[in-house]
């Protein structure tokens, strides 16, 4: 597939906290001029063959009206169905569709904590939303989910296979975090990421010597190709070491000479890249994002 996007757009967007913790109302979600097609015509120009929602981040925030849960878009300041209008936007401008779905979920959980296990009644709400997001929007072409250490290997088979059960065709990803991903270059599969159908790498680039799919997992020679996941927003000041993922007042889309030579490096070895891009609080892709990306282009093609 070469090139894909993901959109960071949440709750997030208008708390201004990469790592918001769903505290706040529902009714905070409320964007103004929400253009779903916008996002996913900017991707298509850009040359992503596929697009990635965050459906649910970590603030427990779902982007569609799930059932029996009272923190979504149905409780919300606009009550749009974003999955519905992003599969809609897929659709007519003929790229695949996939979802992201965030295993840490503070609001679910009652704390914020990174590494203890989900509680049960939490994880029975996972496999509800996925249930629901399988079903409800068919056939999507990838699932990826995150901070999947905090699962059990069975509970993490458990999701694959219900994934697969619903949608065979459907690439299953269990993201490697950042730490993770810095310490390896997509090399291995950490075994907290497994099973996985793609090695995910969080805002790191490929190995110099690039990618080899080939590598042993679980006793048995595997095909793991590597997708660089790459967040186009400035440094994530708590965080210098990261990047952001979500829309804040002042952000700053990186310069598109950086995001060319990204694209460049993934394509030399031997990886897709997945290209995050941030909507603002008004529900589109801000002016100056859009004209950093039509740089992106011209930079690629020439």
């Amino acid at each position: 597939m070469g090139l894909g996007v993901s959109f960071h757009f949440s709750m997030n967007t208008f708390t201004g906290n990469d790592y918001d913790t769903g505290s706040v109302p529902a009714s905070t979600y409320n964007p103004s001029h929400l253009d779903v097609r916008q996002w996913i015509r900017v991707a298509r120009d850009l040359g992503a063959r596929y697009a990635v929602l965050t459906a649910k981040h970590m603030c427990g925030f779902c982007l569609w009206d799930s059932q029996d849960y009272d923190y979504d878009v149905a409780e919300s300041g606009n009550k749009t169905d974003v999955v519905a209008e992003f599969m809609s936007a897929c659709k007519e401008y003929g790229v695949q569709p996939g979802f992201y779905y965030c295993i840490l979920d503070p609001h679910n959980e009652g704390k914020f904590d990174w590494d203890s296990r989900v509680p049960d009644g939490y994880y029975q709400i996972i496999k509800r939303h996925l249930t629901e997001l399988h079903t409800r929007y068919p056939r999507p072409f990838y699932q990826l989910l995150d901070i999947t250490w905090k699962i059990s290997a069975e509970q993490r088979w458990e999701l694959y296979r219900l994934i697969k059960s619903m949608n065979p065709d459907c690439l299953v990803v269990m993201n490697q975090a950042f730490y993770q991903s810095r310490r390896n270059l997509g090399r291995i599969c950490e075994e907290k990421s497994w099973p996985t159908d793609v090695i995910n790498s969080e805002d790191t680039l490929p190995a110099p010597e690039g990618h080899n799919p080939n590598m042993s997992m679980d006793g048995k020679m595997r095909y793991l190709p590597m997708e660089a996941w790459i967040p186009t927003g400035p440094p994530y000041k708590p965080m210098p070491p990261m990047h952001s993922w979500f829309w804040r007042p002042g952000f700053q889309t990186q310069d598109a000479q950086v995001i060319a030579d990204a694209i460049r490096s993934c394509r030399q070895r031997n990886s897709n890249l997945l290209l995050n891009l941030s909507p603002d609080a008004s529900g589109r892709l801000p002016e100056e994002a859009v004209t950093t990306l039509q740089q992106v282009r011209k930079l690629i093609k020439g």
